[in-house]
């Protein structure tokens, strides 16, 4: 079994982006106890890896410095931050994020700075958290050069995985992206598999691991099953 999942913000607020603190403890803890490798994804898409997940963080929020690096260096687990570089030090106020969207202190560099050194890879999510379908071939490379080019510059090296912003994107974007990046991650809810497309990777979105029953059972029967059926629903809701 492989996955990578996804967080937002490690917080206690409840809302749709959040993973509670005690939660996110109890899921690092429970899958090395289960002898599930957490791997940073150089290490998870190599032809040879068979079982494993990579831990993803998008956006750039700050309670991933506050509240996940903590445990992530406790447990010495590597990780990758999907960076959105425009709101580095301010808010999640991008000009697409709906009124009524949770809104979240961001990282500034100082606290990223702390990350990377702790293990997290920096990785691009855009410069301004646009959705990519709606831009225009130019948008769309401007918005990925300047997020490169922002990382580059200020951790030394330049990003080697994307995650696209709403998981949104159209055959020019996906075209784009995948002459730029070495794999690229998707909202699609699902596990990895040899067949995969790597500009667009499957994750599992921690909403969905919010139960402490499953984060030792992620790659049991119980729960491969479970998570499979939550991503059989949403894509018929998405397409209802």
């Amino acid at each position: 079994m492989k996955a990578i999942i996804t967080f937002h913000s490690i917080d206690a607020t409840n809302s749709v982006l959040s993973f509670h603190p005690k939660k996110f403890f109890h899921l690092i803890k429970s899958l090395i106890q289960s002898g599930i490798p957490i791997l940073p994804l150089d290490e998870l898409l190599d032809k040879n890896c068979s079982n494993g997940i990579t831990l993803t963080f998008d956006d750039g929020m700050e309670s991933v410095y506050t509240d996940a690096l903590p445990v992530l260096k406790k447990f010495s687990v590597q990780s990758h931050l999907f960076l959105t570089t425009s709101v580095v030090g301010r808010e999640n106020n991008w000009l697409t994020q709906s009124h009524n969207s949770p809104r979240f202190k961001m990282m500034n560099w100082d606290q990223i700075f702390e990350c990377a050194s702790a293990g997290v890879s920096i990785d691009a999510h855009t410069h301004t958290h646009p959705k990519l379908n709606a831009l225009t071939i130019q948008e769309i490379q401007d918005e990925c050069l300047l997020c490169d080019e922002i990382i580059e510059k200020k951790m030394g090296r330049k990003p080697k995985y994307f995650a696209y912003p709403y998981g949104l994107r159209d055959e020019r974007v996906r075209r784009f992206i995948s002459t730029r990046y070495t794999a690229s991650a998707t909202t699609f809810l699902g596990f990895l598999n040899e067949n995969d497309d790597q500009s667009l990777l499957p994750r599992l979105d921690s909403y969905y691991l919010q139960s402490n029953w499953l984060h030792s059972r992620i790659n049991k029967p119980l729960g491969i099953t479970y998570l499979k059926n939550r991503s059989l629903i949403r894509s018929i809701r998405r397409h209802q």
